[in-house]
């Protein structure tokens, strides 16, 4: 068959030679991504299954590309072709056989210079019509080319080129549909016509149709045995079935006639990729020297190679090589992150994947490990956001469905964690961690059932876990089992001795028997262990506020873990703010300005520093730590609010205002700008310039129509706050507006009014939490007990895990002896959510009417410490008195109540108060 020449190289043109989108023979970029920014990066390799686009040349037969010769396996093809025209064939053999000598050496430019196309109508015309409509194509002409290859039909209809030349114009113009029904109207008339059955299953392969493509192969190798590009083709497809043996004899037989032949080490490159022989596919990719970037993967499998060999320098360049020319790959881009990430470069790795984000080109994986990397940062929306986005992009990806649960988690979203962790058990139900996010979902929320339920259905190896421990004895803390939460806790330690979590559950358990030297124990010992712990500084931070009972002594162990851990950003900011609480400022600032902070960055840092220096006295050093927060980060607004208040408080109120007029240039809607402008003004101006800039804010900015009433709500004229509330509602309705207005009319003396607002909003918005809130709490000051309990009971069928609804529904429940073992449920689950001195008395009071002393006592306790600076809530101090009667110690329960009552305003219990007071002082 003379005229198969020609069809050969009609036949590998555009088709994508070794790899168009090929499934199941594809790059797998990250195998495992790293956990943690900066630690451990991934391996990258070629894997079965991956599903990219794999081998292939992008051009053929152009200038500086390999040539189709190259593609088919036909090294020397011209000299053949040149030598067939000597031995005499026809005319339209003979000028197909020299269209192809030009193409398959790559020399387009010149087969259109020296084959014009000739007049009349001979077959060799078409022939020269088909080859000049190829090199169109090849060039990038293809207006042209399409003109030609039309020209080529109508000259020689009955011939296989023009046949092929038009399906490949027509692939190259996208039109698939076109190319495919040109080689079907080939195959139709010639049925073994051998380049046809090539393009046909070439068409098949990249509509994924494998069997199909491989049917027409093995067609084509009937009609032409060993014929090297079927082969090639055949061992693609078996390659994308899996059938890696099948496709190591098919490129063993191309590779024993040419054992240089690019597509063929190419494949064989694939193949050993399988088997992750990376020093063989390193070597066979050498093979095919200059050869490698006519593979439209080629970098990209050099790379992973590299990778594989541990050579990461020069993955990377592969990697940025394959990037260069395909700048929306990927592939390459995560593999160049995860090598960034492997050398501790998690900035250049973040940069990678936000370039490719931006691109729009970012794929499941690249998403996966960006939102890693901000969750690594603790930058926890931007995290959620893209594993959102991956889990998208590969909804049956457990994986990312299980991170998406955590970062929620970590968010306060307990809805949104339990509903991806959910998900990826779904898909998996043995996916590590997903069961226990879906437990520690349960308990944030402070559902003991579901909690149950949750640590019940966790794999057998996840049951016996430092997770499922810790999990388990805090579900019997909420239940307020302190004995046997006590001894889960301590079995995790035994089982795993550097648990924290085990740790702070026992600190928790700590605070709520009122032990607070063995919570400080347990702290410090958490901070020895981690320094930078924020739930052990948040703590201790707290204990070692001002006029808290022991704030001397959480003072001493955040100073002992700072001369342990000198260089902690954390603990020196806690160790700063508990200084400044004991009124030593100057060590404030000296702890923040020397030794190993003195270096340390940031502007959350330099603000810090400001507000020491300020606190001293020291105002030119603190408006210098406030500007170069500004300068490191000018839209933080709390910087800006900083330094300006530092310029008005040293006269320059001038300054100040412009100051904060700038941010608003940037950030009109932001309304801690907002609040700052007008409250800057109204210290510095008076009320009248406020409320003008409030007035001037509103008419450009919505949620600023908030700011008059607020202002006036601050000199206490509530009945001209609701004036003002009342009108920015009626210009813009917002729910803000309308909560505000409820609270104005409240302290207006109108409560009524605000139950009417509060109630037509509520039908308006049935699903408004704060409404229904602020209407359940008017209810209970009105002494509207049923009504109240109602619209508490309806509120928390749409906001379980309210813990202010839960704590008041669980007061009102108490108070009747028939309901209190359901108020006793609900107080626990308040008091864990959200430890409180009020959530405390709550439930210390339910268990002490119910006789429980011992649990009733240290809850009691501490809703009855002096709050902040001022005196013990009068309630609260009945109510320990109370237990503390009941078991026998009355004379300190007589020095609780009676300093507490003295001046203590009305409450509902007071009768009662002051009959036990009585009672006390008799010594009854």
């Amino acid at each position: 068959q003379a005229g198969a020449g020609l069809a050969g190289a009609f036949g590998a043109v555009g088709v994508g030679g070794v790899g168009g989108d090929v499934a199941g023979v594809g790059v797998e970029v990250v195998e495992h991504l790293v956990e943690d920014a900066g630690e451990g990066a991934a391996e990258a390799g070629f894997a079965e299954g991956g599903g990219g686009t794999v081998g292939g040349f992008e051009h053929f037969g152009d200038e500086g590309a390999p040539g189709v010769g190259a593609v088919v396996g036909q090294d020397g093809a011209a000299e053949n072709e040149f030598a067939a025209l000597e031995a005499g064939l026809d005319p339209a053999t003979g000028t197909a056989l020299l269209a192809r000598a030009y193409l398959v050496s790559g020399r387009s430019e010149e087969l259109l210079r020296d084959l014009p196309q000739p007049d009349g109508q001979a077959p060799a015309a078409g022939q020269v019509a088909a080859g000049r409509a190829m090199a169109l194509a090849v060039l990038g002409r293809l207006p042209e080319a399409g003109e030609a290859a039309a020209l080529a039909t109508r000259l020689a209809p009955g011939a296989a080129e023009p046949a092929l030349a038009a399906a490949a114009v027509a692939l190259a113009m996208g039109d698939r549909a076109g190319s495919e029904a040109a080689v079907d109207a080939l195959l139709a008339r010639e049925p073994a016509q051998v380049e046809a059955l090539l393009r046909k299953g070439s068409l098949l392969l990249d509509r994924r149709d494998g069997q199909g493509a491989m049917l027409r192969f093995n067609a084509a190798l009937l009609a032409s045995p060993g014929y090297l590009p079927a082969l090639l083709r055949r061992a693609e497809v078996q390659l994308a079935l899996d059938a890696p043996e099948r496709a190591r004899a098919d490129i063993d037989a191309v590779l024993s006639v040419q054992p240089n032949s690019p597509p063929g080490l190419f494949l064989r490159a694939l193949l050993l990729a399988r088997s992750r022989d990376w020093r063989g596919v390193d070597a066979a990719l050498q093979g095919l020297g200059p050869n490698l970037g006519a593979f439209p993967d080629g970098f990209l499998l050099l790379a992973t190679a590299k990778q594989g060999l541990g050579q990461v320098a020069q993955a990377e360049d592969a990697a940025r090589r394959q990037l260069a020319r395909s700048p929306g790959d990927a592939r390459a881009a995560n593999l160049i992150a995860a090598i960034a990430l492997q050398d501790r470069r998690p900035n250049d790795a973040l940069a990678m994947l936000t370039q490719l984000v931006q691109r729009g080109t970012a794929d499941a994986p690249a998403l996966d490990m960006l939102g890693r990397l901000h969750a690594a940062a603790g930058r926890r929306q931007e995290a959620a956001q893209a594993f959102q986005a991956a889990a998208a992009l590969a909804p049956g990806d457990s994986g990312i469905q299980s991170r998406l649960g955590a970062v929620r988690l970590a968010m306060g979203d307990v809805a949104g964690a339990a509903a991806a962790a959910g998900a990826a058990l779904r898909i998996d139900p043995e996916m590590a961690g997903a069961g226990e996010i879906l437990a520690f979902a349960a308990l944030h929320s402070g559902d003991a059932a579901a909690l149950d339920r949750a640590l019940a259905a966790l794999p057998p190896t996840a049951r016996d876990g430092e997770a499922a421990g810790v999990l388990r004895a805090s579900g019997l803390a909420m239940r307020l089992d302190v004995t046997g939460a006590r001894a889960g806790f301590l079995d995790v330690l035994r089982r795993h001795p550097a648990s924290l979590a085990a740790r702070l559950g026992l600190v928790r358990l700590a605070r709520i028997a009122d032990d607070a030297p063995e919570a400080e124990r347990l702290l410090a010992e958490v901070l020895r262990m981690d320094p930078g712990n924020g739930d052990a500084l948040s703590q201790l931070g707290a204990a070692s506020a001002a006029g808290a009972p022991r704030a001397a002594a959480a003072r001493a162990v955040l100073e002992a873990a700072a001369q342990a851990a000198p260089d902690q950003p954390g603990l020196a900011l806690t160790l700063a703010n508990a200084r400044m609480a004991a009124g030593d400022a100057a060590g404030a600032a000296r702890l923040l300005s020397t030794g190993p902070m003195a270096a340390q960055p940031g502007a959350a840092m330099q603000l810090a520093r400001a507000e020491a220096h300020a606190a001293a006295g020291n105002w030119p050093a603190a408006e210098a730590a406030s500007r170069a927060a500004l300068t490191e980060a000018p839209g933080l607004v709390s910087a800006r609010l900083q330094l300006a208040a530092l310029l008005a408080r040293s006269g320059n109120l001038a300054d100040a205002e412009s100051l904060i007029e700038e941010g608003l240039g940037s950030q009109p809607a932001d309304p801690d700008l907002q609040r700052g402008l007008v409250g800057l003004l109204r210290q510095g101006r008076g009320l009248d310039a406020a409320l003008a800039a409030a007035d001037r804010l509103a008419r450009a900015q919505p949620n600023a129509l908030v700011l008059r009433g607020d202002l006036l709500m601050a000199v206490q004229r509530p009945a001209d706050a609701v004036q003002a509330y009342a009108t920015a509602q009626r210009a813009s309705p917002s729910l803000l507006l309308a909560t505000r207005l409820a609270n104005a009319q409240r302290a207006a003396g109108d409560p009524e009014a605000a139950v009417t607002g509060l109630t037509a909003l509520l039908a308006q918005s049935p699903a408004a939490e704060e409404p229904a809130l602020m209407l359940s709490q008017l209810d209970l000051a009105a002494g509207r007990l049923p009504q109240a309990e109602a619209r508490l009971e309806a509120l928390l069928t749409r906001f379980p895990d309210n813990a202010l609804a839960l704590n008041n529904l669980a007061w009102l429940l108490g108070e009747r002896p028939a309901t209190r073992p359901r108020a006793r449920a609900l107080a626990q689950r308040a008091y864990f959510l959200a430890p409180t001195p009020d959530g405390a008395d709550t439930l210390g009071w339910i268990l002490a009417r119910d006789g429980e002393m011992a649990l009733a006592l240290p809850l009691l306790r501490l809703a009855a410490a002096p709050r902040g600076a001022g005196r013990p809530d009068a309630e609260a101090a009945y109510h320990l008195a109370f237990a503390l009667k009941a078991t026998g110690a009355g004379a300190e329960a007589l020095s609780v109540l009676a300093p507490a009552m003295e001046g203590a305003p009305p409450f509902a219990a007071r009768a009662d108060a002051v009959r036990l007071l009585s009672e006390l002082r008799a010594g009854r």
